[in-house]
């Protein structure tokens, strides 16, 4: 399908999220508060995802706090958004510098913000007792913000879901319900996974939403959770990808880490002015749209911790529109200091760091003839390309404000003479080296391409130059198998097919007992099946092991968000060391494994950092974990010791879950989260002494549930 005109003018846009959970408005710090009956155990569970369930914290908050409530509809008279304005929600948009919104129409939950056909469970015939998403359509035209509305395939309350009487008698009938009568523009679908993409006739449903929108003189775009083969944009969560893109994509995410609102925030939760302009500024670099959550109280207003942001970005967009809604990707993005864009015939380049000097990396005479660098603001300035950029010092010494940004001319640099020839040698079948070679032999590989899948035999060295120089390459495959005492070392495993943000997709097999992955880089995953492997410096996504006595050490493990950094599956005598993993959903899980040993790693997870389930007699020792939602987290199993690691900015320091017995959390420091230990529904816990500073909670360690 054709993307309409306007998405490249509307650039960066408001999220708007709010279902029957914002009553009890809580989620662990790094959660979804939207969840929250997924979290209690409700039946959620028929798609379940990765969300815990159920979830002690929320639990001990309902016990606390909800106890009454028994069913989550039972909340729906307190959601009264009384103080709900949809002029004052555009007047923050229009603020903010946003020119488009989407407003959640309808979440998991079922409940719909407009009088849906067919159902009961609005918020005209109950809560507000109005019609929300009437007022923000209107809101939006009166605006000159465009109109949007997000709606979940999924449905927790409805008892048809998710068979054919569920899509024709209540999916169909409500998109075209918000397209005709409310002449919502984007359909943002979400919700969509685990079920055939058949079973939603999406292009059935949207070539006759697309004839409702014409009739109004609209051009209708949908995102790519519809399962439709030709959605009008890709959405990506929280992170813009690597590097440009240039078909349609947004990247998705909320203020703080809740779409939905949660209590358990503060300040420090929330995109801070500096990190929402880092984020904006690079998702246009890299071709973007931005769409940012807001979520409403129970009264219906934004609190002033998300407005504040929002509102401190908008005085810059203001200055810089053409930026923000008129520009398109320059030839490389920038850098984690300065950002490029083009605008019009010239490059504007946005200093984040707005010091009086600075250098701009990548526009050297070698690539480009710089003639003029102007500052946008007017300031006077002294510039100076060389070799390593252009340096721009501000002679007035003046400050640019939360960002600089200097408007720039250039022209391709004139082309060099070339003295050695520049062109890389073809790429090479990589087997046939391998097919006359002996145990103990080592092969040495050049600098260049090699082309897998390939075997190495038992005992075979099969080093390369580095990973930076030699490059094995494959697609979708298991790229590199090793036999038994077989090695694989200083090479990059180069899977051309896409990597699924939660798939376990083997890019190395090592299947022999004592085979060994050292110095290299690998885009997918290292799947371990051998006992005695040993996984050495490798840079990657993470491992997924079966074996006995697996070790990994020294490591640099970087995930999506949705996946697990090292997954290791029965076994024992594991030893995982010295290792960096960041953004995982997960970032070391032992199932089933008995006698390990994790210890000195350093992890940033999503949900969880390092998580035991069901595992007996393992010590997490000497670990540093921060911005994870539980630190440590022991489900089930026996005698094993959490000791001496140090934790910080997250929800929990340790979690001790579900049958666990004979646990120790002993000497840990944990800092700046919302509880130090939770044990629930675990016996024989000893916990203490342990340092416990600046918490949110008034108690350290929260116990339940309540036992007679």
């Amino acid at each position: 399908m054709t993307t309409p005109t306007w998405w490249k003018k509307r650039r960066y846009g408001m999220f708007v999220t709010a279902n029957i959970a914002t009553v009890p408005s809580f989620a662990p710090i790094g959660e979804y508060a939207e969840w929250y009956s997924r979290h209690i155990g409700s039946r959620a569970g028929k798609d379940p995802g990765p969300h815990p369930s159920p979830a002690p914290e929320v639990l001990a908050y309902h016990r606390d706090r909800w106890s009454h409530v028994q069913h989550m509809d039972d909340f729906i008279p307190f959601l009264s958004f009384h103080r709900f304005n949809a002029d004052e929600l555009l007047e923050l948009a229009s603020s903010a510098g946003m020119k488009y919104l989407v407003h959640a129409a309808k979440h998991h939950d079922g409940y719909c913000w407009w009088d849906a056909p067919f159902t009961d469970r609005t918020s005209v015939l109950s809560g507000p007792r109005r019609n929300v998403m009437a007022d923000i359509s209107r809101a939006c035209h009166d605006s000159d913000v465009l109109f949007g509305t997000a709606y979940s395939l999924l449905d927790w309350s409805d008892p048809r879901y998710p068979n054919p009487e569920y899509v024709a008698q209540v999916l169909h009938p409500h998109v075209l319900d918000l397209v005709g009568r409310y002449g919502s523009q984007i359909m943002w679908g979400h919700g969509h996974w685990s079920r055939d993409a058949n079973i939603w006739r999406a292009e059935e449903l949207f070539e006759r939403a697309q004839d409702l929108a014409e009739l109004q003189g609209h051009e209708l775009m949908i995102n790519d959770q519809w399962h439709h083969p030709s959605p009008h944009f890709r959405t990506v969560e929280h992170h813009p990808p690597d590097s440009i893109v240039r078909t349609p994509w947004e990247l998705h995410r909320a203020v703080g880490f809740s779409y939905g609102h949660n209590r358990a925030e503060r300040a420090e939760h929330m995109l801070s002015t500096g990190g929402l302009l880092d984020l904006l500024t690079e998702t246009l670099a890299k071709g973007g749209n931005l769409l940012l959550s807001v979520g409403p109280g129970i009264d219906g207003r934004i609190s002033d911790l998300q407005q504040r942001p929002l509102r401190e970005v908008g005085r810059w967009v203001a200055q810089h529109r053409e930026i923000v809604h008129a520009s398109t990707p320059f030839d490389a993005w920038g850098d984690a200091q300065t950002r490029y864009v083009r605008v019009g015939t010239s490059v504007a380049a946005i200093d984040l760091s707005a010091a009086p000097e600075t250098t701009l990396g990548g526009l050297t005479p070698y690539s480009y003839d710089v003639t003029s660098v102007v500052a946008t603001d007017g300031g006077s300035l002294h510039w100076e390309q060389h070799r390593g950029g252009v340096t721009v010092s501000r002679t007035d010494r003046s400050s640019g404000g939360l960002a600089s940004v200097y408007r720039i001319e250039l022209r391709p640099a004139m082309e060099s003479i070339t003295l050695f020839s520049q062109e890389k040698s073809s790429p090479r079948l990589l087997q046939p080296l391998l097919d006359t070679a002996n145990e103990g032999d080592i092969v040495q590989l050049d600098d260049g391409i090699y082309v897998g899948p390939v075997i190495v035999p038992r005992g075979v060295t099969l080093r390369g130059m580095g990973w930076e120089h030699t490059t094995i390459v494959g697609h979708g495959e298991v790229i590199a198998t090793l036999g038994p005492h077989a090695r694989l070392e200083h090479v990059y495993i180069n899977n051309s097919s896409d990597q699924r943000c939660n798939s376990d997709r083997a890019d190395i097999a090592a299947s022999g007992s004592n085979a060994a992955v050292v110095g290299c880089r690998v885009d997918g995953h290292i799947v371990v099946a051998g006992d005695d492997v040993a996984v050495t410096a490798v840079i990657g996504i993470g491992v997924v092991g079966t074996g006995q006595r697996t070790t990994i050490e020294r490591c640099t493990f970087r995930g999506s968000r949705w996946d697990i950094g090292i997954r290791l599956s029965h076994g024992s005598g594991h030893r995982v060391a010295n290792n960096e993993l960041v953004d995982h959903l997960c970032s070391v899980r032992l199932h089933d494994v008995s006698a390990a040993l994790v210890t000195s790693n350093r992890c940033q997870g999503r949900w969880w950092a390092i998580h035991l389930d069901q595992c007996d007699h393992v010590s997490v020792v000497d670990n540093t974990v921060q911005h994870s939602m539980r630190a440590v987290t022991v489900t089930g199993g026996n005698g094993s010791v959490v000791f001496g690691n140090w934790i910080s900015d997250g929800d929990s320091g340790c979690l001790v879950e579900f049958g666990a017995t004979e646990i120790t959390v002993i000497d840990n420091r944990v800092e700046r989260c919302r509880v130090g230990v939770l044990v629930w529904d675990a016996a024989t816990v000893q916990v203490g002494p342990n340092a416990f500073l600046d918490l949110h909670e008034a108690e350290p360690v929260i116990t339940g549930p309540d036992q007679e």
